[in-house]
This record gives structure tokens, C-alpha cells and sequence, in this order.
């Protein structure tokens, strides 16, 4: 008999009674992103998603929750993409080409994100709407 898939604790923790959901989520993100199903300890972690967002200065206009900065909250972006098998492609081109109109008059300027990097950041974002 296969032995039962231990989820790990982070992911179980934020989603809550949810978990199950969130780790099949992420696992079909992870799916369309790589072309195979990953583990879910190759989710992006928060610490990461931190790490990266400073990095590329991503705070000076996106926030996690609502905020009065000029760009909409990851949360904002995640439910607004919860739906679109096109996420992933449609916010990396808004993240590399900038873009304007989709949340009201601010204009994303155009960002020279690595492709890694921007992957791991696009993930995470979508993360958010299991939490």
C-alpha cells in the first residue's frame, strides 16, 4: 500500500482547513509553469517571495493587503487571476513590458526582471488565493 503524502506544516498553516486545495492549486501553478506536477516544498516561500520583492523594490507600489500605495495588493492580483489559465503569462508580460489601464490610472513601468526570478515572484503572488 502507498504510504500516505505528508504535506508540510507551512502549507498546511497558512491554508488551514483548506490545505488540501491550496497544495493541488499550487501544484497545477507549478504544472503550468514547469510543464510537471512539483512537490509542494517547492512552493515559494514567504521569506523568498520577501526576499525577491525587495530585491526588485516591488513594495514601493504592491503591498500584501489593501494599502493606499499606487498599485493593486498581491492579494488584489491573485483573486483577480484566480480564474485565468493565462496568469502566469498575462503577469509576467504586465511585470516585464509594464502596463497601464487594468487597475485604474497607475501605470507598471516596465521591469528587467530575471526569468527565474520573476517565475518565483508570479507564483508566490498566486499563492496568495488560498490564504
Amino acid at each position: 500500500m502507498p504510504r500516505e503524502r505528508q504535506e508540510p506544516d507551512s502549507v498546511a498553516g497558512r491554508a488551514g482547513s483548506g490545505a488540501a486545495k491550496a497544495v493541488h492549486g499550487i501544484l497545477i501553478l507549478t504544472t503550468l509553469i514547469c510543464g510537471s506536477a512539483a512537490t509542494a516544498d517547492e512552493v515559494i516561500s514567504d521569506a523568498r517571495a520577501r526576499q525577491l520583492l525587495s530585491k526588485y523594490s516591488c513594495q514601493t507600489c504592491h503591498s500584501v493587503g489593501d494599502s493606499s500605495l499606487p498599485g493593486p495588493s498581491y492579494r488584489a492580483i491573485a483573486k483577480k487571476y484566480a480564474s485565468d489559465p493565462q496568469a502566469i503569462d498575462d503577469l509576467e508580460e504586465s511585470i516585464q513590458l509594464g502596463s497601464s489601464g487594468s487597475w485604474g490610472n497607475s501605470a507598471m513601468p516596465s521591469n528587467d526582471v530575471p526569468h527565474d526570478d520573476l517565475k518565483a515572484i508570479i507564483v508566490w503572488i498566486l499563492q496568495l488565493m488560498w490564504t
